[in-house]
């Protein structure tokens, strides 16, 4: 059978639809590179805002037109259902009947990704994933330990562990996530661990114990700890668990700890409520913490979730501020790259790109080389920056 597939969304939702992929890859089946050429079409899907909505259900209508079996996976059929009436004859699987144990290991990527936990703690006003995922529920420890295992063996030499909140793995079962990392840590073999993101309320209830595991040589220094806003009443208002005061508390202390890391974040402009004074306590937020990766997502009120009809902020006043954090955001990032010209720096490569091979340094900056081989360590001196990347030369 041949099999096409697209993922899109989160990195959970991708890990996700590539352990269905692979899960049908026995047999003899194989992966195709059009739908034309597909038995079976296979589409993770995301709905974390409208705009991504209505590409999710325009896509799915162009496949559906191609008369092929096709089932439907992630967030859409678990918070939208209702929107996939009209195609008769698909097949729906939803992140609640999700059991990664019952998945093979994707092996047709250059790193792998393991989920490790459903669901969160959390109770944020706009979110529609949690209508999606439910309350938080981690895997097992014995599972994620061996499939990591399995992914050694094989040569892999990525590792990423996603969650929708890898910071609260283990809450619900006596566990945490520093636990996980020390156990992991054990695991010989040569490959490097990025873990997923990290809400910030959870992240401060396992700090000190987190940065001791980060300090491994098989961590790579990688931390998306999202935002959202810097003012305190928007926070609230969002039904977030912390401060602003918190989130650069958490980016001190790993200043303090690291000298070379990736801090990556994420921040929701034109909530109801924000104004011209709440968005000047975003920028400087962002100011203050510089991330190297931000992603600035403008508010989309999601049918369901607490804060679906509240009163919308202008949008021409939320394309200004998203506007404004995206300049500044390229100023941090140019200036942050360009520290790193002339260093010389163990880089892992895991990805092919149009322009050359893809690597990254111990703290997870990508590091673009003509001239390399998957899943090979180089040591490379940094010759130029951009603000996305670094460019550099094999020694």
């Amino acid at each position: 059978m041949n099999i096409y597939y697209e993922k899109y969304g989160c990195t959970l939702n991708q890990a996700e639809t590539e352990h269905i992929v692979q899960g049908f890859m026995m047999n003899g089946n194989r992966i195709v590179e059009r739908p034309e050429e597909a038995d079976l079409i296979i589409i993770g899907t995301c709905v974390v805002i409208k705009h991504t909505e209505n590409h999710m259900i325009s896509r799915i209508r162009e496949l559906y037109g191609k008369n092929k079996r096709l089932l439907i996976y992630g967030c859409l059929p678990a918070s939208r259902g209702e929107l996939l009436k009209d195609f008769r004859g698909i097949e729906v699987l939803t992140p609640r009947n999700f059991k990664p144990q019952n998945y093979s290991l994707p092996g047709f990527e250059s790193y792998v990704s393991i989920p490790i936990a459903q669901g969160c703690t959390g109770h944020c006003t706009y979110c529609i994933s949690k209508l999606a995922r439910g309350n938080l529920k981690s895997y097992p420890k014995e599972f994620i330990l061996e499939r990591l295992k399995e992914a050694v063996k094989r040569g892999v030499k990525e590792i990423r562990l996603t969650a929708l909140d890898t910071a609260a793995y283990g809450k619900d079962i006596g566990y945490d996530l520093p636990s996980l990392l020390n156990e992991i840590d054990e695991i010989e073999g040569d490959f490097m661990v990025r873990v997923g993101m990290m809400e910030p309320s959870n992240t401060l209830e396992i700090l000190d114990d987190l940065i001791e595991s980060f300090k491994s040589d098989r961590i790579f220094k990688f931390f998306h700890i999202p935002l959202q806003s810097g003012d305190d009443s928007i926070l609230r208002s969002m039904g977030r668990e912390y401060t602003s005061n918190d989130f650069i508390s958490i980016v001190e202390r790993i200043r303090g700890e690291f000298s070379h890391y990736t801090l990556s974040t994420d921040v929701i402009v034109g909530f109801p409520g924000e104004n011209d004074e709440a968005f000047e306590r975003t920028y400087d937020a962002v100011n203050k913490s510089k991330p190297d990766i931000m992603n600035i997502t403008r508010y989309s009120p999601r049918e369901g979730t607490r804060a679906y009809g509240l009163k919308l902020v202008k949008s021409s006043l939320a394309k200004e501020w998203s506007k404004r954090l995206t300049d500044l955001h390229r100023k941090i990032s140019e200036e942050r790259n360009s520290l790193l010209l002339g260093e010389k720096m163990d880089v892992i490569v895991t990805e092919k790109g149009k322009s050359g091979f893809l690597g990254r340094t111990k703290g997870y900056r990508p590091v673009v080389i003509d001239d390399a081989e998957l899943n090979k360590h180089y040591m490379v001196e940094i010759v130029s920056t951009t603000p996305y990347y670094l460019i550099g030369k094999r020694l």
